[in-house]
């Protein structure tokens, strides 16, 4: 084998394992993005976009919260002794579901017949369950 032959040779084989290299990285670059965006997809989702995902984000999180403010209320009710107690109770927790509404309203009312009047009522009635006064 001439000098010429084994240098033609040599770049041949060069530009065979670069394309090589080229296509093992790029598939490799391929495997870990399809195995990373799975990891990525419920942050994004966690964090709406649109007004519209932001208002059905605030209403899913209201709701959640509104049924464990529920169990919570119901465990509370069996506990108490007596018909007298139970009744009070349940007088109280109508006052203030009637509070929590209008409050929500009124701050949501800032944004009036804006597209984001909603997140603020569901967030405001989401917040409120938590907000207790300084004793």
């Amino acid at each position: 084998m001439t000098d010429t032959n084994f240098t033609n040779s040599h770049q041949t084989i060069q530009q065979h394992a670069s394309s090589v290299t080229q296509f093992v990285t790029i598939r490799v670059i391929g495997v870990v993005t399809a195995l990373l965006i799975p990891l990525f997809i419920p942050v994004a989702q966690s964090y709406a976009q649109t007004q519209a995902a932001m208002n059905a984000q605030a209403r899913a999180e209201f709701v959640k919260v509104d049924a464990e403010l529920n169990r919570t209320y119901e465990a509370l009710l069996a506990k108490l002794p007596d018909a007298g107690s139970k009744q009070k109770l349940k007088e109280s927790q109508r006052a203030w579901l009637a509070f929590r509404d209008a409050e929500a309203a009124f701050v949501a009312d800032q944004a009036r017949g804006g597209s984001m009047a909603p997140t603020i009522r569901y967030e405001t009635m989401t917040e409120l369950p938590s907000s207790e006064p300084n004793s």
